[in-house]
């Protein structure tokens, strides 16, 4: 009975060892086993979530900037309710908001 505690015992040593030789053998694995499934999930969510935009993009409408003509989609225009023109950006709004104070001998045609 001794002899097979003893045996057990040893294995067991024997086992600790090896595992405290592997162990950040062991933890680098895990964290590139975590890593790509980390990886995965965020492609697979990725995948979903260009599809939905592309298809709320499709339908949106285009407007154009009053002051450099660029077309922009109608959620990222900026208007105001009086106006019926859309400004892609705060330069383009102040650009146009400088050429009514000019005198009308220096405006471009």
């Amino acid at each position: 009975m001794i002899k097979y505690l003893l045996i057990v015992f040893l294995i067991s040593v024997a086992a600790y060892i090896i595992y405290v030789r592997l162990r950040p053998y062991i933890n680098l694995a895990s964290r590139a086993f975590s890593f790509v499934r980390e990886a995965r999930r965020m492609t697979a969510d990725g995948t979903a979530q260009p599809t939905q935009r592309a298809r709320n993009a499709g339908g949106e409408k285009l407007v154009r900037c009053a002051s450099c003509d660029t077309w922009l989609p109608a959620s990222r225009a900026l208007t105001f309710r009086a106006s019926p023109h859309a400004y892609c950006s705060q330069e383009c709004l102040e650009r146009v908001g400088g050429e009514d104070r000019a005198p009308r001998a220096a405006r471009k045609v």
